[in-house]
């Protein structure tokens, strides 16, 4: 009853003084400690053009008076700490306690080793790759984050870097070989040079026994590499094309699955460009060159040996992607309409529809894409993920029929039998999340008519919902719920653990 009321009184209160407030405390999420001076930012979901701020106090606090009922999304930042979200959306209204929210703002990790070669001397200018681990529409997916070249005592680091799983890959060349290079149509035929093997985290060669660096909020953590010397071989890179412009030349060999690894890079003027030191072994070679206003990419599988290695690399335009979202009822498009192209390691770019439907890319790298729209809420692809293949030196066109789906279904998250916020709500098939808002209400839209299944996961920021293995044990007890068009239920959802 006490509960109760309060959140009477401090609705009657918020009615009285024309609106209701939203008020807590940012802290430090590794600490615990009150963060004073944070910029604190406020968002209407309804209405993301009025944006409030307000700057934390002693112990934390702030607070936001004479909001309309509705809800908002809550964000942070502070120098010296990483920005912050909540994860759901506060709802402010009759009796919603708003006035102890937390925002946490987590303190930035690091990651710092040494690479030396086997005679534990250090290696200056080795190639030290970054790869983020993290949940991608629901997959787990591997995309390079940051790279970094260690220094003249062979030194690297990454600093400002939030929680999470992280892959590293060392590769480098020998001083002594590097001091050896001959550039140009000179470079001497028939020699043998040193090379080193590709690394992993924790500093081993092979890419199967790569292990994450799992790093918490605000870790100082460390992984150092020893390069091993091999036997290596020059591999001459002949590109005849656009001689008189640089071409930045990308070397890559298999590395972590869907994730190969970046051996060198370059750049070179001319039709000739030599690679050093390259150990035995199957590799991709990607060349680009650019005027400013046009662009040109090559790319060539290769295996380089034992001895001098000839490569040709072929140059070709940069094929420009246009399409056409058309809406199979008819009318007008949804404004702020955005198609995004989704690499195979989770890469993306995005463009703006325009109000005729139309879009364009003047340049896209070959690739394959998988193709998905942003911003409207309510409308979905017919042809859901669709997957494109951008062939070199080919204009690609692309239609993209857009729905709008009236279905919707909406809830309440319970835990214990009481509400509950930041839950990962998950609908399936559709591969759909929402967080959960602060009073644990919920809501998928845009939905075309069929039967799904939801669940709710207390902690899912690790789950990959869209992977049938992983929620299968979720599906046991799951909601099952029929969408017609138009329909709207009110669907209670607990906790599953």
């Amino acid at each position: 009853m006490t509960a109760l009321w309060l959140a009477w009184l401090m609705a009657a209160a918020a009615q009285a003084s024309g609106g209701y407030r939203i008020a807590g405390t940012v802290v430090n999420s590794a600490s615990g400690r009150p963060v004073a001076g944070a910029r604190v930012i406020l968002v209407p979901l309804d209405r993301r053009d009025r944006q409030m701020s307000a700057v934390t106090g002693e112990g934390g606090r702030f607070a936001f008076t004479g909001l309309p009922s509705g809800k908002y999304e809550l964000a942070g930042q502070r120098r010296g700490l990483l920005a912050g979200m909540r994860t759901g959306a506060i709802a402010a209204g009759p009796g919603q306690d708003t006035e102890n929210i937390v925002l946490r703002l987590p303190p930035p990790a690091a990651i710092s080793g040494k690479v030396v070669d086997d005679a534990g001397e250090p290696v200056a200018g080795a190639l030290v790759e970054l790869l983020g681990s993290r949940i991608v529409e629901g997959r787990r997916q591997l995309a390079e984050r940051s790279s970094d070249h260690t220094d003249d005592i062979g030194e690297y680091r990454f600093p400002s870097l939030p929680a999470g799983s992280y892959y590293l890959v060392v590769s480098g060349v020998p001083w002594y070989t590097r001091f050896n290079e001959t550039h140009g149509d000179s470079a001497p035929r028939g020699m043998t040079h040193a090379g080193y093997g590709i690394r992993y985290h924790p500093n081993v060669g092979e890419p199967a026994a790569a292990e994450p660096l799992v790093l918490k909020a605000g870790q100082e953590a460390t992984s150092n590499f020893t390069l091993l010397t091999v036997s290596a071989a020059p591999v001459f890179v002949h590109c005849e094309e656009q001689e008189d412009l640089a071409k930045q030349y990308t070397l890559i060999a298999a590395g972590l699955p869907g994730n190969p690894a970046y051996v060198r890079r370059g750049s070179e003027t001319g039709d000739l460009y030599n690679l050093w030191g390259l150990p035995p072994g199957h590799y991709t070679l990607r060349a680009e060159a650019t005027d400013g206003s046009r662009t040109w990419y090559g790319a060539t599988e290769f295996d380089a040996g034992a001895s001098d290695t000839d490569v040709s690399v072929t140059l070709h335009e940069a094929p420009a992607l246009s399409g056409m979202v058309v809406l199979a009822s008819g009318g007008n498009l949804p404004a702020h309409l955005t198609v995004l192209l989704r690499d195979e390691t989770g890469h993306s770019q995005s463009v703006t529809v325009g109000a005729d439907g139309r879009f364009s890319i003047p340049a896209v790298p070959p690739g394959r894409y998988r193709v998905s729209i942003a911003g409207a809420d309510d409308y979905y692809l017919r042809r859901v993920g669709e997957l494109l293949d951008i062939q070199p030196g080919a204009a690609a066109r692309l239609s993209l029929p857009l729905a709008r789906g009236a279905g919707r279904v909406a809830g309440t998250v319970y835990r214990d039998g009481q509400p509950f916020a930041d839950a990962l709500v998950v609908m399936t098939p559709g591969d759909r999340s929402v967080a959960s808002n602060s009073d644990g209400t919920y809501e998928f839209r845009g939905l075309p008519a069929g039967e799904y299944a939801l669940f709710a996961v207390e902690d899912g920021a690790d789950l990959e919902y869209a992977n049938p293995a992983a929620i299968r044990p979720y599906l046991i007890g799951a909601k099952k719920v029929q969408v017609p068009s138009g329909s709207s239920d009110n669907l209670r959802l607990d906790i599953r653990k």
